[in-house]
């Protein structure tokens, strides 16, 4: 499969991307170290961060919650503006919605920068525009057919911890008795619930919400390595990734034990991700 040539602004995005997961600094941050650079200015030192690297099936199902993540952060960060028919004409900024130990505005970067670690296309894939998008693993299964896409992908250990305390705090807030620093948080669950702007936003009460949010994050929360075969499945995978990054590779052919496993793995993800 050939590689397109990328334009230069993506070009400057993945440099950017590549900057802020190296040197753990937030994508604003090497942004602006990146336009420092590019401008002959003086640098700053980089910061060091813990980094996991997580082995993931790219699957359109389990994934799409996440892309669709973005929606609701951005009614916690801001206030909607409505006109006099309660149609949306924009946001504006303001403090966001308090949520205890997991300030909006630091989820809402932790979600981009994590977001933005999936490999190029992924979004496009997720919402059917493109299935075979270059610069991806694809797995082809011993009869020719495709399996799944495979990728690695690095993310800060502080932004994953930072995701599952929003995830937690938001179940808290959806809980039976959330406690007074919580009140704000519940109050916004539920008017997102009452009256979701988007269509693919649940409706329903704070649990509700709550719940769909953990399972839109579970691609990135919850290992889809588990069970008594898990552990030998994520060697196979990541023997398979290696192997055609070695030879450069964008699709190889798996055999049946390598098909099976990626099958498992595959399905865990949409599991944790549809709640089924």
């Amino acid at each position: 499969m050939p590689l397109g040539q990328p334009r230069k602004s993506r070009k400057r995005t993945r440099e950017i991307r590549a900057q802020s997961r190296a040197t753990g600094a937030r994508y604003t941050e090497a942004m602006r170290a990146n336009d420092r650079t590019q401008a002959g200015g003086p640098q700053l030192p980089p910061r060091l961060a813990s980094t996991r690297t997580l082995l993931l099936p790219l699957v359109q199902d389990a994934l799409a919650g996440l892309y669709e993540l973005d929606g609701l952060l951005l009614r916690l960060r801001m206030d909607m503006v409505l006109d006099h028919e309660g149609v949306l004409v924009g946001y504006q900024h303001s403090e966001g919605v308090p949520i205890p130990g997991a300030p909006i505005e630091d989820v809402f970067e932790a979600y981009w920068q994590v977001r933005s670690a999936l490999p190029e296309g992924t979004e496009q894939l997720v919402d059917g525009t493109e299935e075979y998008p270059p610069n991806m693993l694809l797995l082809v299964g011993p009869d020719g057919g495709k399996v799944v896409h495979l990728a690695a992908i690095e993310v800060a250990e502080a932004d994953l911890a930072l995701l599952s305390e929003f995830a937690d705090a938001l179940d808290r807030a959806a809980g039976p008795r959330p406690g007074p620093e919580f009140e704000g948080l519940k109050e916004a669950l539920g008017a997102l619930g009452r009256k979701p702007y988007y269509s693919w936003m649940p409706e329903g009460d704070e649990a509700t919400v709550a719940r769909w949010v953990r399972q839109s994050l579970s691609p990135v929360l919850h290992s889809p390595f588990e069970g008594p075969r898990g552990t030998d499945d994520h060697e196979t995978l990541s023997g398979v990734l290696r192997y055609a990054e070695s030879l450069g590779w964008d699709s190889v052919r798996v055999d049946q034990d390598e098909e099976e496993a990626a099958e498992r793995v595959m399905w865990n993800m949409v599991r944790a991700a549809l709640a089924i």
